[in-house]
């Protein structure tokens, strides 16, 4: 697929070991500017540091964060950068982990409506003192759901927008390039396990 510009935005990569596997959670940044490599690398610092202190205390110790990566996707090639400063930094949850492939959606709200305007953070390292039979019990997602407010919280305290970014729709590209829309909120919507079957050992990256 040709590159296509996205102006001022940063890709994040969560990049962790899950059970011996290979995961990631990534994430988009409206820099509100051109973004740089001093930029970059403060963002990712303090995402490493808020999995530190808001995933970390919730997940299994078989759910490590190995590095934060970012991305310049406003050209190519771009400025990017790693943050490994502390890490790898593993789950600190005492109760047993749960297989790789329980999961749950978080869903990203913006504004607006229609599928392009919403994103999805699957939530991993789930515990066992986190599901009963297929539901995630109710404290454990309001913790998530305050984890994921806290990253929020720490990427508008750097004067930036976590966005979701939407390169087509109706099946084709956008014209005139991508569009950002503001995460506003985060929520579940429902308690029920979903399934990430790519994280099951030796299926994902």
């Amino acid at each position: 697929m040709a590159f296509v510009p996205a102006p001022g935005i940063v890709e994040v990569q969560f990049r962790q070991n899950l059970d011996g596997q290979r995961t990631m959670n990534r994430i988009h940044v409206d820099m509100l500017g051109t973004p740089v490599a001093s930029d970059i690398l403060q963002l990712i610092g303090d995402c490493a540091q808020w999995w530190v202190d808001n995933v970390a205390p919730l997940v299994a110790a078989t759910c490590i964060l190995r590095e934060v990566y970012g991305k310049s996707l406003e050209t190519e090639p771009g400025p990017e950068a790693t943050f490994s400063a502390g890490l790898p930094q593993a789950g600190a949850s005492g109760s047993p982990g749960l297989p790789n492939n329980v999961s749950l959606a978080m869903s990203l709200r913006s504004n607006q409506t229609g599928r392009s305007a919403r994103g999805r953070w699957f939530w991993q390292g789930f515990t066992e003192d986190g599901v009963v039979g297929s539901l995630v019990n109710s404290g454990h997602v309001s913790s998530i759901d305050a984890a994921l407010t806290a990253l929020k919280a720490t990427i508008d305290a750097d004067g930036w927008v976590w966005v979701i970014v939407s390169y087509n729709t109706a099946g084709a590209p956008r014209v005139g390039g991508p569009v950002y829309f503001p995460v506003l909120d985060v929520l579940a919507v429902d308690t029920v396990v979903d399934s990430q079957r790519r994280r099951l050992p030796g299926r994902g990256m």
